[in-house]
């Protein structure tokens, strides 16, 4: 993926699939020596220290703009890195970008549970209300490596029940956001910023 623009983290990938074990945030001895969970988590954090705010934020606006999922998993660690008030500015962006569909939706709701505090007005109001993805037109095949096979029917729904299991398992240390709120408080992921929840 190093050919697209991605300002500071066009280089993130460097010729291995460094975004997949970011899904799961599992580190475990199966995980190849060339790339795996730590590796992934050291070139963010190089790509951070090594870059000012600025450059970040400029980066994580091109990873959400793409329309696949792998940069959307990179963009919503590293808002990990930024100062609480630039945090707070790239809140309606993952709101944004849920609406245009991301397949990795589950994550991006898990980070705004923890860095947004109107999550749970916003997370009610979608299940009273309901809650649509709208895609651009995009070829099947496109799509289906872009955006996972969903239509838009079944990435809404999926959106709502993230939302729900959300909420209804708050302390689930299992799960993805369990996971990534232990990496950040065993110090295995660097941030720029404590929440209450982390």
């Amino acid at each position: 993926m190093s050919e697209l623009d991605f300002g500071i983290f066009k280089d993130f990938w460097n010729g291995h699939p460094n975004h997949l074990p970011l899904m799961g945030l599992n580190n475990d001895n199966n995980q190849p020596a060339e790339w795996n969970l730590n590796k992934s988590l050291e070139r963010l954090d190089l790509i951070c220290d090594n870059n000012d705010q600025e450059l970040i934020i400029n980066g994580i606006h091109k990873l959400l703009n793409n329309q696949d999922w792998r940069p959307h998993l990179v963009a919503i660690l590293v808002s990990f890195k930024l100062t609480p008030t630039e945090q707070i500015k790239l809140i309606p962006e993952l709101w944004t970008r849920l609406e245009k569909g991301s397949w990795i939706s589950p994550q991006i709701l898990s980070v705004l549970s923890i860095i947004d505090n109107e999550f749970e007005l916003k997370a009610k109001e979608i299940l009273n209300n309901g809650f649509k993805v709208n895609y651009s037109p995009m070829g099947m095949a496109e799509h289906h490596s872009a955006r996972g096979p969903e239509g838009s029917k079944e990435a809404s729904e999926k959106v709502t029940s993230s939302i729900n299991s959300l909420l209804e398992n708050q302390n689930d240390d299992f799960g993805w956001k369990g996971k990534l709120i232990k990496l950040i408080e065993n110090k295995k992921f660097k941030t720029n910023t404590k929440h209450n929840t982390v």
